[in-house]
């Protein structure tokens, strides 16, 4: 597996963030060294782009050419330039539909407008989610008269048991017409049937004409499956779910443990 990694893209939460959400002196460095080699650093979360501003300004991706794919995949931003690439939206039958699923199957709804965390009711997801990203949670009772225009993400949140059931009674219903992904075990994510985080990042690699095999993908959950099967090397955090682990070329360290960069090292660096 002695590939010249030209890029690297990495989930944040369970991922490069330990448990405290905070990227490790000791990572950061390591991450700075690849930059220094030339590697393009690339973070890819399910997380909205302002809640990954804070990773993006610490690591330096401004000043080294880095990019972040934000909604798992909906939306690219060229750091160096605050440019977004792509923004692929929900439709707005698709929300219409995620409106009533959620009012029928009686479950929580979220979705983002204009820098704001918005449901129909506050609960404990939601609230994590503020937590989570920084971002003010907003309740708005009649959503369907307040989203009048596309978003790039809707969740629906509810007990992680439930929430499987549900997604397994969706996948028919659903076919081809959105993304679904489990991110947390409470959130149901959805996002445009052409978004997910591998086709952003062939997106981003023909355009600026690297080879996706000398891609190294790094993360944990379920929405992090495509870019870690369809990357050059595709690692997953010990951390992980076991499912997405099968897909691994390479299982590193858990997310307290420096294991986003011990892969660096390993598979990039060569240290």
């Amino acid at each position: 597996m002695n590939k010249d990694i030209k890029m690297i893209v990495m989930d944040l939460d369970d991922t490069l963030l330990n448990d405290d959400l905070v990227i490790s002196d000791y990572t950061k460095q390591v991450i700075f060294n690849a930059q220094k080699k030339g590697i393009k650093i690339v973070l890819a979360s399910g997380r909205p782009a302002p809640a990954i501003e804070k990773y993006a300004k610490e690591l330096k991706l401004k000043e080294n050419n880095g990019y972040v794919i934000s909604y798992n995949g909906a939306v690219l931003t060229e750091m160096s330039t605050g440019t977004i690439l792509n923004r692929t939206t929900l439709t707005l039958e698709n929300i219409d539909f995620l409106l009533k699923t959620a009012k029928d199957k009686n479950l929580f709804f979220q979705t983002y407008i204009n820098g704001k965390v918005v449901t129909d009711r506050h609960n404990q997801y939601t609230d994590f989610e503020g937590e989570l990203t920084g971002m003010p949670v907003i309740k708005i009772e009649n959503l369907k008269d307040e989203i009048k225009e596309e978003v790039v993400k809707i969740i629906l949140m509810d007990d992680p048991d439930r929430l499987k059931l549900v997604e397994e009674e969706l996948k028919t219903e659903i076919g081809n017409t959105m993304t679904m992904n489990i991110s947390k075990p409470f959130f149901l994510e959805f996002t445009n049937t052409l978004v997910d985080k591998d086709k952003t990042i062939t997106y981003l690699c023909n355009k600026i004409g690297i080879d996706k095999g000398s891609v190294m993908a790094i993360g944990d959950s379920f929405n992090d499956l495509s870019m870690i099967k369809g990357c050059g090397i595709g690692i997953v955090m010990s951390n992980g779910h076991n499912d997405v682990k099968k897909h691994a070329h390479h299982i590193t360290h858990c997310n307290n443990t420096d294991g986003v960069a011990t892969a660096i090292n390993r598979f990039a660096l060569a240290v």
